[in-house]
């Protein structure tokens, strides 16, 4: 994903803008966060509530706010006759304390001190509405996990006996296989996994955000880490170690929304640093026959 190709606009800027619709608000509950959306009309109320069927929560008086608004143009961003073949043009900028996004199909912006944000449709349909809904939260859980000491990390993960188990690797390094060929555990995503730090002890937590898997149930809940680790494709299983050096590159490297904005922000190779000291990453070289349990703890 091409990050800060287009500046988004200001904050301010959206205060002119009418929200989209008057369906009734829409409340979510990702990682054990709410979000309650306002001003959608019907259909992308109807639609996000397909979406995130699974996901879909009572009303939470401390829920993060998210308005709806009419973003009055057609794209936010030209649409190139190659789109299809090009990076995701996302940008991210911080104004202060504010996140401000900008994308294809929608502008907005996000207060996570205020616990609120907007989030500016687009009239034109090349990016769907509830994809623009889908990339403002991934960009956003990515800075509140942050914020907490959690990261959102480019990798797939599986529950095995109630404990969970990370594994990166960029596009094409084999997560959506590993989660397919899978003979045991219940697959959260092959994609994107939120890790949350609590009182506790870092968990994985159950969000919707998966790729091109679409078995099993969506998995809810928090669930302690038992092991993270850089799947590499081979001919037989085994587990080695990585140099802590290595694994801070690679975690950074799985870190979506938020590497970009290292050199501004500093605090991510600490939060970064704790998390590896406090689960070791490990190189995992996985066949196709889906025994790679075999050389995993069982936790």
């Amino acid at each position: 994903m091409s990050l800060n190709r287009f500046p988004p606009p200001s904050r301010d800027s959206h205060r002119s803008l009418a929200e989209r619709g008057d369906a009734a608000p829409l409340i979510l509950d990702l990682g054990g966060w709410s979000y309650r959306f306002r001003g959608m009309d019907a259909i992308l109320r109807r639609d996000l509530e397909t979406r995130y069927e699974a996901f879909l929560a009572p009303d939470q008086p401390e829920a993060f706010e998210v308005d709806v608004l009419d973003g009055k143009a057609e794209q936010f961003i030209p649409v190139p006759e190659s789109a299809a073949r090009t990076a995701h043009p996302l940008s991210l900028f911080w104004e202060g304390p504010d996140l401000l996004l900008r994308s294809y199909g929608f502008t907005g912006w996000i207060s996570p001190g205020e616990g609120r944000g907007q989030i500016a449709l687009a009239r034109g349909g090349f990016e769907k509405p509830v994809w623009c809904v889908e990339n403002f939260l991934r960009a956003g859980l990515a800075w509140r996990a942050l914020e907490e000491g959690g990261m959102l990390f480019h990798a797939a993960s599986l529950i095995r006996r109630d404990l969970a188990f990370l594994f990166l690797g960029a596009s094409g390094s084999g997560k959506s296989t590993l989660a397919s060929i899978a003979r045991e555990g219940r697959v959260v995503s092959d994609d994107l996994t939120l890790v949350r730090k609590m009182p506790e002890g870092y968990r994985v937590a159950g969000t919707p955000f998966r790729g091109t898997y679409a078995g099993g149930l969506p998995v809810k809940g928090l669930f302690p880490i038992a092991g993270v680790y850089r799947i590499l494709k081979a001919e037989r299983e085994r587990v080695d170690e990585c140099p802590a050096r290595e694994a801070l590159a690679i975690l950074l490297a799985s870190c979506p929304f938020v590497v970009d904005h290292l050199a501004t922000r500093p605090e991510i190779l600490d939060r970064l640093g704790a998390f590896q000291a406090s689960h070791p990453l490990a190189y995992l070289h996985f066949t196709l026959q889906g025994d790679f349990w075999s050389v995993l703890p069982p936790g």
